[in-house]
């Protein structure tokens, strides 16, 4: 199994247990819980992170935006990779237009800037990756 270029050890062997254990179907709905209850996490984990981006306009105040509208999409295969989406769903401020202004600075007439929210996705994706991880084996685990 794979999230996002990181192998889990001992997962293929914990797979092959299931796959002898269960039929396809159940084996990928399991397979699904397993990956939509780490994604949970992430999304919780990734909303605290960019709660950072939060300023006060002097028009509409703090909105929260950027927070609301963190959003997990549900575990599905693409290709022969099981994978879950995690972004931003395009609310009504489209904040994801405005996240990567946030998370890798910008630069305006020859001037760079780097605002006090640059690099926290990353260094939130680099905390949570292994929790992730385990929060998934520890679902499968549960079935065996």
């Amino acid at each position: 199994m794979v999230l996002h270029d990181t192998r889990i050890t001992g997962m293929d062997e914990t797979l092959a247990k299931m796959r002898a254990k269960f039929s396809p179907g159940r084996l990928s709905r399991y397979e699904n819980a397993a990956l939509n209850k780490a994604a949970e996490y992430v999304e919780e984990e990734l909303k605290k992170s960019v709660g950072t981006y939060s300023y006060v306009n002097s028009r509409t105040g703090a909105t929260g935006e950027t927070k609301i509208e963190v959003a997990a999409g549900k575990a599905r295969m693409r290709g022969s990779v099981r994978s879950v989406n995690i972004g931003w769903k395009g609310g009504a401020m489209e904040r994801w237009r405005l996240v990567h202004l946030n998370e890798f600075g910008y630069t305006r007439w020859h001037k760079t800037y780097s605002p006090k929210g640059m690099g926290k996705i990353q260094a939130t994706y680099d905390a949570i990756k292994q929790p992730a991880m385990n929060i998934q084996r520890e679902e499968l685990k549960k079935l065996l």
